[in-house]
């Protein structure tokens, strides 16, 4: 048997030539197609505006609408919906605390791992109770001023607090840090990705 003829300088420059084009060219064919194509990457979008650094909240005793008082201990280890009336529950408010129920609502298995509040400086009118009633579940506060004031002045964004009438709802996580903000024309439906995302994969709460 005749022993293998080696390779051709010629033929083995050649190869190493084809080589290195391919190597020098991939990645510049690459970058074109994701450039004639608009192709992006794909990025976790949050519908609210994320506090960063998250707000510890200080914990404040106010009264619910059977006098019991209530904290932010009695939401421990839950995830909390927040927002704040006027006087009263006006319309505007009667909007939030129907996208809080949804929000709720839509997590379906993890519904136990979330509770929604709702705070009213002004007090309860009779028609606001009425109005409450078909909102089971949620925790309603009226007082004292002083202490709603605190609570509310710690719920601070770049659009003022929570007392300043902007509409806005507020998510708490479990260890009870401020961290995520709704404004009044936020979508039920991107509050509830938000949050359903969360609970997916928190191990808290």
């Amino acid at each position: 048997m005749s022993e293998q003829e080696p390779v051709q300088p010629a033929k083995h420059f050649r190869v190493k030539i084809i080589l290195l084009a391919i190597i020098f060219l991939l990645p510049i064919s690459y970058a074109v197609y994701l450039k004639t194509t608009d192709w992006h990457p794909a990025k976790t979008t949050n519908y609210g505006e994320l506090v960063v650094p998250a707000l510890p909240l200080q914990d404040v005793q106010m009264t619910a609408l059977d006098g019991k008082q209530i904290g932010l201990k009695d939401f421990a280890h839950h995830w909390l919906l927040v927002t704040f009336a006027g006087n009263s529950c006006d319309s505007a408010c009667e909007k939030n605390i129907y996208k809080m129920r949804q929000t709720h609502v839509a997590q379906g298995k993890y519904q136990m791992r979330v509770k929604r509040l709702l705070v009213v400086p002004g007090g309860a009118s009779a028609n606001n109770t009425t109005l409450f009633a078909r909102y089971p579940g949620m925790d309603v506060v009226t007082g004292p001023s002083d202490a709603i004031r605190a609570f509310g002045i710690q719920f601070k964004t770049g659009s003022g607090t929570a007392l300043d009438g902007l509409n806005q709802i507020y998510l708490v996580d479990p260890l009870g840090n401020f961290m995520m903000v709704y404004g009044a024309d936020a979508d039920a439906g991107g509050i509830r990705k938000d949050l359903g995302r969360l609970l997916r994969v928190s191990r808290i709460g």
